[in-house]
Formats: structure tokens, sequence, C-alpha cells
């Protein structure tokens, strides 16, 4: 292996979007949360504006935030960084690392600001938003690697969703469940000995 690649959202940043919905007066329930899964992908895949994904959430959940605040309370989510930072950090020492991400225009700029001790990627980052696709779709994968001229074979991934991992799988990548930082450690080890 000589390409470690993580995902962003609970492998490397801590988030709750509870947060988001109990702010714009929802108590989270499995309803609300679908009815903005395809305007969320939309926005992560850049197929769609700030303005309008503001729109379409806004049209779903009736709130009345200004585009301002909602984009505010839209930010609100992030919570810390996880401990896998600093292990990431270790393994750039012998390996080259990356960030895989279903992001969007609004989280990875604050993301970046609010925690510089993610700026050791550097430029290593495949942004869904940038790469006008989300995981698990194959482009996503496939366009990430051809970014950085990787072959998959020499690529191992790290993601919280099951979905993502065999998206990473079907393209040749060996992927890694994150469940929490010791297993994942231990299990990272097992592909670097």
């Amino acid at each position: 292996m000589k390409n470690i690649i993580f995902d962003l959202g609970k492998v490397l940043v801590k988030y709750d979007f509870d947060v988001f919905y109990k702010e714009l007066g929802y108590e989270p329930e499995t309803k609300t949360l679908m009815d903005s899964t395809l305007p969320v992908m939309e926005f992560e895949a850049g197929r769609i504006t700030r303005q309008e994904f503001y729109k379409k959430l806004k049209n779903i959940y009736k709130f009345e935030h200004s585009f301002s605040g909602f984009e505010k309370v839209w930010s609100s989510v992030f919570t810390g960084l996880t401990e896998m930072v600093n292990y990431a950090h270790e393994l750039k020492e012998n390996y080259n690392v990356y960030i895989l991400s279903n992001t969007d225009e609004i989280h990875f700029p604050l993301i970046w600001q609010e925690y510089p001790e993610l700026h050791f990627f550097k430029d290593n980052l495949m942004l869904s938003y940038e790469l006008d696709s989300v995981k698990p779709q194959k482009e996503i994968y496939e366009r990430a690697l051809k970014m950085f001229d990787l072959n998959p074979e020499d690529c191992l991934f790290i993601d919280d969703k099951p979905e993502n991992i065999q998206g990473a799988t079907e393209n040749g990548i060996t992927g890694i469940l994150f469940t929490n930082v010791e297993d994942t450690k231990r299990n990272i080890k097992k592909y670097l000995n």
C-alpha cells in the first residue's frame, strides 16, 4: 500500500445533523431526514448552487431562516476532530494520505478553516462537489484516482458507511469500515505490515 484515503465525516471530523434539524424546529426523525436526501446529494455532487440548495430545503422544511442564517445553521453540525486525525498524521510520514469526502461548498471551507489540524493533507483532497459525483457512485472513485494518478491496488480507503466501502472495493480499492479508532487502526496495520 502506498496511499491511504480517509473519509472526512465521522472518520476525521465528528458531526451531528440532529443539531441542524433541531435548529430548524424539527425533531429529527426518519421521514424528515429522508425528505432532504436528494437535495443534499445534489448539493454534495455540485449539481445545484448554494441558493438552490437553500430554496429546496426551505420548501421541504418551511423554515424562516434567511440564506445567511441557513448557512450558519447548516454549518453548526461539526463538533470536533476524531483521534484518527493524529493517526493519519503519523501515517503521512511513510504513505501518501488523502481525503475523499461527500461534502459541499459550505461545509468543506468551514471545516478547513475551523480545523487547521487537517492541513497536513495539503492539496490531497478529493471532494464530491468538485468531482461532480458522490460516494458510492462509481464515478467518484474513478475521478478521485485519476485526479492523483493513483492505482486502485495501491490504495487503502477508510469510511464509516458500508455502501461506500463496497463502492471502493468494486473499483479495485481495498476498503476498511471505520467502526471505532482502535479497531480501525488495528485493521489498517494489517494491510501495512
